[in-house]
């Protein structure tokens, strides 16, 4: 388990809207080290070794290329955007940390369509997202986070089980991940740290920490809580961050 390390990569109300909230950063902030989640990297590799990379035909030389260039001990994952017909789609990558997506089924894709299931993404930000990185200067590196709950604590999900009928709210977890945009000469990279803290830590957070994430769950519209399979839990859960 690995807790979400920094106050602000926490979910925060934004009125229920889809907010990319990106932000620039420093290079030495970009892919720092973590020893624990390597580990669970590597063990996910070892155990599904056909399913956490994909490559889109014609590309693996750039896509190698960008794994060249990253340090070895990365945990994080990393997909390759490239321009194809003058969009920009996921041509490669190595997921060992899906979130209920499988990468096989996401290359080729244009990033609007990859978000395609996505509820509000095309309407409140797809065009905004597209810009950001057109407009990514070579070198420039951006932030944000994105948030979701999980009842099983599996990091390698590329499916999404059943919702667990009457769940203890306590062993819900927040998995939070720090997402960057990285301009690398001709094609994009796109990384993913994932962490997961459970509501029984998180519940210990500062009270401001906590509301503001039970708000978000009040302003979060109902298709999204479908999307993210959270219907069933976002009356307990907010019912539990409050007993404390």
């Amino acid at each position: 388990m690995s807790n979400v390390p920094r106050e602000d990569l926490l979910p925060r109300p934004s009125g229920g809207r889809f907010v990319v909230g990106a932000k620039a950063i420093a290079e030495e902030q970009w892919l720092p080290a973590d020893a624990a989640m390597l580990r669970e990297r590597t063990m996910i590799r070892s155990a599904h070794p056909a399913e956490v990379f994909a490559c889109m035909d014609g590309w693996g030389s750039a896509v190698a290329d960008v794994f060249d260039a990253l340090p070895a001990d990365t945990p994080d994952d990393i997909c390759v955007l490239g321009r194809v017909d003058g969009r920009w789609v996921l041509v490669g990558g190595e997921l060992c940390f899906p979130n209920r997506w499988v990468l096989q089924e996401k290359i080729g894709l244009p990033v609007l369509d990859i978000h395609g299931p996505v509820p509000t993404y095309a309407s409140q930000v797809g065009a905004g997202v597209d810009s950001l990185i057109e407009r990514l200067a070579d070198g420039r590196i951006v932030e944000r986070s994105n948030w979701s709950i999980s009842d099983t604590g599996d990091y390698f999900e590329p499916r999404t089980p059943p919702p667990i009928p009457d769940i203890d709210p306590a062993r819900l977890l927040l998995r939070v991940e720090r997402q960057t945009l990285r301009r690398l000469g001709d094609v994009v990279v796109f990384s993913i740290r994932t962490y997961m803290e459970s509501m029984e830590r998180f519940r210990g957070r500062p009270r401001d920490q906590v509301e503001a994430f039970v708000q978000v769950l009040d302003e979060t519209p109902a298709e999204v809580r479908a999307y993210k399979s959270i219907t069933t839990y976002v009356e307990p859960l907010r019912a539990y961050l409050r007993s404390f």
